[in-house]
C-alpha cells in the first residue's frame, strides 16, 4: 500500500533569543524536514547579517522553499515570522498544496530573551545574530504575536513559554 504523507511547513515565531533555533534544529533531526535559516546563509555566504542583500536572499529562500513543498518535502521556517500577514500567506500556500501548516509560537518574556542575548553575544556562535538590548527593543515593537483567534486556523500550534 502507497500511502502518501502530508509535507508539513513548520513555521517558527518569535523573537531573537526566544530559542527558535536550537528547536529547528532538534526538529530537524526528528522530522527530517528541510530547515530554512537566513542567517546562517548569510554568514556562510560571507555577508554582514544587516547587509542589503538580506532581503534578496530571503526571497530567493522563500521561493526555494515553496518549490520544496510542491514537491511534497517538508520544510521548517526559522526567520521569526513576526507578522500576523506574512504567516496568513504562509499558512493559506500550505493548505493550498495540501501541506500542514503547524505553527510554533515563543513566548519569553522580556527579561528571559536579554539575559539569553547577553549570553549569547558574549560567545557568539556562527550563524547567529548578535543582538544588542536597542535591537531588541525595536523588535519588540515591530513584533505581531499571535493571538489566540489566530493560532486555531493552523493546523497543529504550540505556545513555548520560558520555564
Amino acid at each position: 500500500m502507497d500511502v502518501q504523507v502530508r509535507p508539513e511547513v513548520i513555521i517558527l515565531c518569535g523573537l531573537p533569543g526566544s530559542g527558535k533555533t536550537t528547536f529547528a534544529r532538534k526538529l530537524e533531526r526528528e522530522r527530517g524536514a528541510v530547515r530554512f535559516s537566513t542567517d546562517e546563509w548569510m554568514a556562510d555566504l560571507g555577508f554582514d547579517y544587516f547587509d542589503q542583500v538580506r532581503d534578496r536572499l530571503q526571497a530567493r529562500l522563500d521561493r526555494l522553499w515553496r518549490q520544496l513543498v510542491e514537491h511534497q518535502v517538508s520544510v521548517i521556517l526559522e526567520d521569526g515570522s513576526w507578522k500576523r500577514g506574512e504567516r496568513d500567506e504562509i499558512r493559506r500556500f500550505a493548505s493550498a498544496r495540501q501541506a500542514s501548516a503547524e505553527l510554533h509560537y515563543f513566548d519569553i518574556p522580556l527579561d528571559v530573551l536579554r539575559s539569553r542575548l547577553d549570553a549569547r553575544n558574549a560567545s557568539p556562535a556562527h550563524g547567529v545574530v548578535p543582538i544588542t538590548q536597542e535591537v531588541l527593543e525595536e523588535s519588540v515593537h515591530r513584533f505581531e504575536a499571535p493571538e489566540p483567534a489566530e493560532l486555531v486556523l493552523f493546523d497543529a500550534y504550540t505556545v513555548h513559554t520560558a520555564g
